[in-house]
């Protein structure tokens, strides 16, 4: 199970889809509140607002410091499609990601191959500066052995 948090920057033109900010993708064992509301602490600022589609467990954000508004959707699909489109166009996205070099991702790379995924798509629009990114990254990262490399990530 993959959690998923799109940052809403700005509202969007009347009819156009709001302005996505960054996002963050993580490995949950399940979708239970505790796994949530730790993903939540670890991958979003406190006091920003969560908006949900009223999954069971989101409630209690608000001690934790997450104003939450939800808004259950019974019988129509496609309103989370509305509501929540970056959210399920990076949902898209990750799956053909996957599709693409990797193929078949096992459970335990899955962490890293979404790491990746997630690091490319909050950079998407930072084409000007993607090579001195790459070379700057290069020569400030350790390297990393193949035992390293296959090691099961802590889960947040």
């Amino acid at each position: 199970m993959v959690a998923v948090a799109v940052e809403r920057r700005a509202p969007g033109q009347p009819g156009e889809k709001p302005i996505p900010g960054l996002a963050a993708l993580a490995v949950v064992p399940n979708a239970a509140a505790s796994r949530l509301h730790g993903f939540l602490q670890a991958k979003v600022q406190p006091g920003s607002q969560v908006i949900s589609h009223g999954w069971p467990g989101y409630p209690g954000l608000e001690p934790q410091g997450f104003p939450h508004t939800a808004t259950p959707l019974p019988g129509d699909p496609e309103a989370a499609h509305r509501l929540f489109p970056w959210l399920y166009i990076a949902r898209s996205h990750r799956k053909r990601f996957l599709l693409g070099t990797p193929h078949k991702v096992e459970s335990q790379h899955l962490q890293r191959y979404l790491a990746e995924f997630n690091y490319r798509l909050n950079r998407r629009t930072m084409e000007t500066n993607r090579f001195h990114r790459l070379v700057r990254a290069c020569l400030t990262t350790d390297t990393i052995i193949y035992k390293e490399l296959i090691a099961v990530p802590d889960q947040a």
